[in-house]
């Protein structure tokens, strides 16, 4: 099996040397391993610096571009960092780690949300802090439900024991066979169920749609209009913005604002509302977002041809949702 950063970083020396040494040590730790990591990727770190150079393409300097890819990785490296601090840190460290330094913005889109009693399909994307996310809303005592995958039957574990200490629901994505029914019975018991729009491998795209993503023309995966449709959720987009090296802003918007901030002339699908909304945080922090490999992997909407179990009716029995590797 090739060797991920993910797992680089989650060596079993790795980690004790973290939880022995402390979490502001790990902090920089990390970011020494991650360099080490890039120096001998060398095809992944250049595949990053394509991406973002021709996202910004005509929009930078040079000398920006240069600055942007720097933040990039940084931001890598500190998504990864907080991906250990989360399932690897001590309950009284994390619970006292949100009350100090994460501010709150838009819990109301979310307490609507609940009032209403269908539930809130709360979509995200792969930027900022978002591991911490599931943890922090449980610890306001909202119920939470995450959709997951697990590289391992360790942190699989190690991360529905935790989820059990904060009343978190994990819907493990390699351990159910209708993963849609799921979502949609938690939102039936009003819960909070989290996903992401921007899981970009996992994608099955929406043929009848297509969106500018990035500077691409693409057909924008259908997997949140099915579950809203099936579920008549309230939806709610939010992110775990960074401040600096602790501070943390949980912003969230309701689909009404979403709504209101996309200019449009034309009927368009939840779907894509979240993905703009995403792609507007992507441009204005791009350091932020830890998606840039895969960007070569969006398809183009010419570059797709529509399959013929398109023509019929789907049974959409496996959405798209992030993997905690």
């Amino acid at each position: 099996m090739q060797l991920s950063l993910s797992r680089f970083l989650q060596w079993k020396i790795n980690i004790l040397l973290c939880q022995k040494l402390g979490w502001n040590f790990a902090f920089f730790y990390i970011m020494v391993l991650g360099n080490l990591y890039f120096l001998f990727k060398q095809n992944e770190k250049k595949k990053i610096k394509e991406a973002v150079t021709m996202v910004f393409a005509g929009q930078k300097k040079e000398s920006e571009k240069r600055t942007i890819v720097r933040g990039v990785f940084k931001g890598i490296l500190w998504h990864y960092y907080e991906k250990i601090f989360n399932v690897y840190s001590s309950l009284d460290r994390l619970k006292s780690f949100f009350n100090q330094h994460i501010e709150p913005e838009g819990i109301p889109a979310i307490e609507q949300g609940i009032a209403r009693g269908r539930g809130v399909l709360l979509v995200t994307g792969h930027f900022g802090g978002i591991e911490f996310i599931p943890a922090y809303l449980a610890d306001q005592n909202y119920p939470v439900t995450v959709l997951a995958k697990f590289s391992s039957k360790y942190l699989r574990d190690r991360s529905i024991q935790k989820a059990g200490k904060f009343a978190t629901k994990i819907i493990d994505a390699n351990d159910c066979s209708n993963i849609i029914k799921a979502i949609i019975n938690d939102l039936k018991e009003n819960r909070i169920v989290i996903t992401q729009c921007d899981e970009i491998e996992e994608w099955r795209p929406s043929f009848n749609e297509e969106v500018s993503f990035l500077g691409k023309r693409i057909h924008p995966d259908k997997t949140i209009n099915t579950i809203i449709k099936r579920g008549n959720a309230t939806v709610v987009f939010a992110v775990m913005k960074r401040i600096n090296k602790q501070g943390y802003k949980f912003i969230a918007h309701s689909y009404e604002e979403l709504l209101n901030s996309y200019e449009h002339s034309r009927n368009i699908s939840i779907g894509e509302v979240v993905l703009k909304n995403l792609e507007q945080y992507i441009y204005h922090h791009p350091e932020e977002w830890y998606q840039w490999k895969n960007v070569p992997k969006i398809k183009r909407a010419e570059d797709l041809t529509v399959p013929v179990s398109e023509l019929s009716s789907p049974s959409w029995m496996k959405p798209a949702f992030g993997e905690i590797s």
